[in-house]
């Protein structure tokens, strides 16, 4: 009997080559071809940016940015921008334009045009509805003698030396470039219009921005909840009472309800320190007379901000109006359940 046959056994493949590890040549590399986009820009700024500014902040209907591909992703950052900094813009995609979503232009609007080439189809074939519309439109294009160069009323050159990737290809210095001048028209357009920071917050009503415009009359503590004693209280009633409010704080005020002073805890404890009698010392004697207040018209941003710059860790905040009457109470422990 002769021995079974064995089957052939097929060629093993080649180990997968590993991938190279990324030299900081690489990395760096990109970024310095993007700085250097930004650097040959600002080299030669292009006349006319002063017109453009103005032309943008004189508009009452929102600016259309428009583009296609990267530039289209870069528009549609770019209307975001436009709109959180106080001037109303959308971004139309230029493919879409085509069939129907034109219909969001209105005569007389702005449009921003953003385009590398300066030849891209989608924008060229919707170019003259744009035209008929009496849109004022506004380039920002990577080819000074192109189509839409051209064909715009403001022309702003992109042009950058070389994009930032190995084969010279991929959209990357341009994008970059593109992206900037946008926000740069952004921020002084904002700037022109006088949009401030309280405008910026008011833009912006969720997450933590948003939050920072609650009033402080609608965290603060008010009436029974506020603690407070007269000057002639001992520093045993003081004690009572910050043990009743819960608040380690006692806002000591006159028979008018004026804020005299503020006792913490860190007061009471040098007290004790000091050995003093708890029913002979009154709150007078302990308080801090020029204690940090607040108004009830202020924000959470400007509560914030107070806080940052204290030199000593402050927990409470006594709220006071005009006239110097102590309205309400505000704690740290208030701030972090917003």
């Amino acid at each position: 009997m002769s021995p079974p046959r064995l089957a052939a056994m097929a060629p093993v493949a080649p180990a997968a080559t590993a991938p190279a590890l990324c030299p900081d040549d690489w990395f760096r590399d990109v970024i310095v071809a993007e700085r250097d986009a930004l650097s040959h820009f600002l080299a030669d700024l292009p006349p006319g940016i002063p017109e453009i500014v103005a032309l943008i902040a004189a508009q009452d209907r929102p600016i259309v940015c428009l583009g296609m591909g990267k530039s289209g992703l870069v528009a549609a950052k770019l209307a975001a921008t436009f709109s959180s900094l106080g001037t109303p813009a959308f971004f139309l995609n230029a493919g879409e334009a085509a069939h129907g979503d034109l219909g969001a232009v209105q005569t007389g609007n702005v449009a921003i045009l953003f385009s590398n080439s300066g030849a891209t189809e989608e924008i060229l074939r919707i170019l003259p509805l744009l035209k008929a519309r009496s849109c004022r439109l506004i380039g920002i294009i990577g080819r000074s003698g192109s189509p839409l160069a051209r064909a715009v009323d403001h022309l702003v050159p992109a042009i950058v030396p070389r994009e930032a990737d190995h084969i010279g290809m991929a959209p990357t210095s341009s994008t970059t470039l593109h992206m900037a001048i946008g926000d740069a028209l952004a921020v002084a357009v904002s700037r022109a219009r006088n949009f401030t920071r309280d405008d910026f917050l008011r833009h912006h009503p969720a997450g933590l921005l948003g939050r920072q415009m609650i009033p402080v009359r609608a965290l603060m503590r008010e009436g029974a909840d506020v603690p407070t004693v007269l000057p002639s209280a001992s520093v045993a009633e003081l004690l009572a009472i910050m043990s009743g409010k819960r608040m380690g704080a006692a806002c000591v005020i006159d028979h008018r309800q004026r804020l005299l002073g503020l006792v913490v805890d860190g007061d009471i404890r040098r007290h004790f320190q000091a050995r003093k009698d708890v029913y002979a010392t009154r709150a007078e004697e302990v308080m801090q007379r020029e204690p940090r207040v607040i108004d009830q018209d202020a924000t959470l941003g400007d509560v914030l901000l107070l806080l940052r710059g204290a030199s000593a860790r402050l927990l409470v905040l006594p709220v006071v109006g005009p006239d110097g009457r102590l309205l309400g109470i505000l704690h740290a422990n208030d701030l972090l359940t917003i």
